[in-house]
């Protein structure tokens, strides 16, 4: 196969696919944003002594971690209109699809935190008379957080990582417009190098403030 690379393109066309981050980010961050909390009130729930709670919690994340975010777009974008009359935009379709998605994959790394506290803290909190929330509150909830974050920030970069899913729904974001490009002026390679450039920089931008937001724990769980 001969194959002359021509990575001069990048440098007229690459400002319009870097222009890409911007939709890659505001995908994402409102996904990340609803994925984390919602994590937290399902591993919330996946502990209570109400069966309803548990129960509701295993089926969500069995059912959403299992899917595949291509078949959760198209049903939210492309078949909840039809069902239901519901029109989305496709970047409010993705936000939802890598919501659900990542939503399930952060209820497990919140509930391995939650576990991780030792039942002797909570009897200590409960015996000065904090009720179930204030214990949740205020001792498990801050170390399980911390706890979690090297593993929840896998799950943020999963997240950002599926927002070139969205592709299909024509989210313009940083892999739609390699494919504008490609089609235009036939040098894929380069194009969807320049893309995974692109990416690898921004996911790699976001797991260092995470590392700093890591820095921030002044104390160590018991």
């Amino acid at each position: 196969m001969n194959y002359t690379f021509q990575f001069g393109v990048l440098t007229e066309y690459g400002p319009y696919l870097a222009g890409g981050l911007w939709h890659a980010w505001w995908t994402s961050f409102p996904s990340i944003i609803v994925t984390t909390i919602l994590g937290v009130v399902l591993a919330a729930m996946s502990m209570s002594q109400r069966w309803l709670l548990r129960g509701f919690s295993v089926v969500f994340v069995d059912l959403f971690r299992t899917l595949p975010v291509v078949v959760l777009l198209i049903w939210i974008h492309y078949v909840m209109p039809i069902l239901t009359g519901i029109s989305l935009s496709p970047t409010m379709s993705s936000i939802i699809a890598l919501s659900l998605n990542g939503a399930a994959l952060a209820c497990e790394a919140f509930r391995g935190g939650l576990e991780a506290i030792p039942a002797t803290q909570v009897q200590a909190a409960q015996s000065l008379g904090f009720s179930r929330w204030k214990v949740m509150r205020y001792i498990t909830l801050p170390q399980a957080f911390f706890a979690t974050l090297p593993s929840l920030t896998n799950v943020h970069i999963t997240v950002i990582k599926n927002v070139t899913v969205t592709v299909l729904i024509a989210v313009p974001e940083v892999m739609f417009r390699a494919q504008e490009l490609t089609v235009q002026f036939f040098r894929p390679l380069e194009f969807y190098t320049g893309a995974a450039v692109l990416y690898v920089a921004l996911i790699w931008g976001y797991a260092l403030l995470m590392r700093m937001l890591e820095r921030l724990q002044k104390w160590q769980p018991i």
